[in-house]
């Protein structure tokens, strides 16, 4: 036993000594003493990736999330954005909706929908076409209520993690500043009536095959795989997958067709918004992904 406790000095001893002497660090492996090299990079993580189909999942621990309701309200806020608006207020009731405007005064946009139209007394819907032409920039923010949308990114928000909003039209922008943040990521569909949705679930599929491109090693989860599975099925067709969707039936017979093809338009804007608390309330801030990489 003593020489095998003295084996045992002289092999830590040695590793000590090698390093006081040439100021170098070292790696000293023999048997089952290990010196190991304090300075050295330990190998990066995998990164994992979670998609949740609908807000009312048990939603897992992740260090980011990304919100999707492609159709429409997602792509109404990178919009907003887009056209110089400040921030967005969103809420999950139509009362609630009006009560804050009335609060806030005029010179807030009052945004949203119910069953794919503007409630009564609001300024616009939740067409992104109706916000071109600089229209958020003549306001001081916007409150908006949707059907699905506002619903899913408040859930995600409880969640005490960062909040950003994703569609097609930012997919890149949106990829990159969550895998610049996180080695975690979450992406929340918002879904329909309660119910998991074509649309945003190939949108999430988009979004996990651009994070794919970027770090291959990437650990999916079951909601990832049948998001990037659903990609795949309609070959990377985007709008073709999202006019598969049932409701998208009731938006083209309403004449909203051109807002589909709108929200199915990839990579158009930099915008990245992310939720933050203004005041004692949730709230959307202008975010440019490009900005941020300067």
């Amino acid at each position: 036993m003593a020489r095998m406790t003295y084996q045992l000095m002289v092999k830590i001893l040695c590793g000590i000594s090698y390093r006081m002497e040439t100021g170098f660090p070292k790696t000293f492996f023999r048997g089952t003493i290990v010196v190991s090299n304090s300075n050295a990079k330990e190998p990066a993580p995998p990164r994992v990736v979670h998609v949740c189909l609908l807000p009312s999942e048990d939603l897992p621990f992740v260090d980011i999330w990304l919100v999707v309701d492609i159709v429409r309200a997602s792509t109404v806020v990178i919009t907003f954005f887009d056209q110089g608006g400040r921030l967005i207020v969103p809420v999950e009731t139509v009362e609630e909706a009006r009560s804050l405007h009335k609060e806030l005064g005029r010179d807030w946009l009052l945004m949203g929908e119910r069953n794919a139209l503007p409630p009564e007394g609001f300024d616009v819907g939740n067409s992104p076409r109706e916000l071109l032409g600089g229209i958020p920039a003549r306001y001081a923010g916007a409150v908006m209520t949707t059907s699905n949308g506002t619903r899913a990114w408040l859930r995600a928000f409880e969640e005490g993690c960062p909040v950003l909003c994703a569609s097609a039209r930012n997919a890149s922008a949106v990829v990159e500043e969550a895998m610049k943040r996180a080695e975690s990521i979450g992406i929340l569909c918002a879904g329909k009536d309660g119910r998991a949705a074509v649309d945003d679930t190939i949108c999430a599929g988009l979004l996990v095959s651009e994070i794919l491109q970027r770090s291959t090693g990437a650990v999916l989860d079951d909601g990832a795989r049948i998001a990037v599975s659903l990609w795949k099925f309609f070959g990377a067709d985007l709008s073709k997958g999202v006019k598969s969707a049932s409701h998208m039936e009731e938006l083209i017979r309403l004449g909203l067709e051109p807002d589909v093809d709108f929200c199915c338009e990839r990579d158009k804007s930099y915008m990245v918004p992310e939720m933050a608390v203004l005041g004692s309330r949730p709230a959307f801030l202008c975010g440019n992904g490009k900005d941020r990489e300067r």
